[in-house]
This record gives C-alpha cells, structure tokens and sequence, in this order.
C-alpha cells in the first residue's frame, strides 16, 4: 500500500477546501425572474400570519393574492463586496421602487430610496411594502426567496417569495 506523503497530503487538502464557496451567487438567486409573495410569516416559522386575528389567515391570503399583486423584479450587477441594483413591485395598487443590495456571504439584505406611490390598507399588501422598505437580510435560492424584515413592533417577519 502506497502512503501519501506530507506535502502531497496537503496540497489535496489545499485543493479540497479552494473548491468550497460558501457565498451565495446573489444575481442568481435574485435577478432574471419576477417573484410573488405567497405568505408572510414571523422569523422561525411556516404558518402564514393572522393580520386578521380571525384564526383563518389562509383565506386572506388566497382571496388577496392574485397573479400581479405582490411581486417585485430586481435588476443588479456587482458592486465591490456586495450586488446590488434597482428593484420593482407591485403591492395590490401601489407600486414600489428602490434600490437594493445583498452579501453572498453572510445573507445580508438592505433597501434604499424607496418610493412607494401610496399607501395600502390591506394587511398583506402593507407588510409586502414594509418588506421591501425594512429587509435586513435573505435567504433561499432561485426557486425559493425569504425576505426578513423589521416590522413596526420590532418582531422579525418574513416575506415567503416564488419564482415566477
């Protein structure tokens, strides 16, 4: 049986570790598609939340969330250590614009200059624009988008997201 020496042990260790990438291809996974909401939920959970109270969120959100409200495209290239670019949305009659940027490497999401051409008053339409307006960070992949958000009460929420 033939033994690796020391140096050759190494440079196969050196090989295996430069072909992991822990980043995430950010352009990949926002840009080239148009994603629609399909719930909102607090941090750590999959049920939809009740803006409502009335136990049946379900229903609000399959009433509501129609084929174009609620979706957002995101245009962006790489800026130094971060991508990042121009976004738009459209809530149920409101549409949003802005700029945005995120980090491959630790998920970190932010928004700026948004504008929002007026304000909602359905429950999932005002916490899509406060998504999009509040984004601390993201997660997911190019079928599947998170958007975690700061909500008014200081609560973690999150914008559950399919490509289109």
């Amino acid at each position: 049986m033939k033994r690796l020496s020391t140096p050759m042990l190494s440079l196969l260790v050196l090989l295996l570790f430069a072909g992991c990438n822990t980043e995430d291809d950010v352009l990949e996974i926002f840009s080239g598609k148009t994603w629609k909401l399909t719930y909102i939920t607090t941090e750590d959970s999959n049920t939809p939340f009740d803006f409502w109270g009335d136990g049946n969120p379900g229903r609000h959100y399959a009433e509501t969330l129609g084929e174009e409200v609620c979706v957002v495209t995101f245009e962006g290239s790489e800026i130094n250590t971060t991508i990042g670019g121009t976004f738009n949305a459209m809530a149920i009659t409101a549409t949003i614009n802005g700029q945005w940027s995120a980090d491959g490497s630790n998920r970190e999401m932010k928004t700026s200059d948004v504008w929002v051409s007026h304000a909602e008053s359905n429950p999932i339409a005002v916490a899509f624009v406060r998504g999009l307006q509040n984004a601390i960070r993201y997660g997911g992949d190019s079928k599947n988008l998170y958007i975690y958000y700061k909500d008014n009460d200081n609560s973690i929420k999150q914008l559950n997201l399919i490509a289109n």
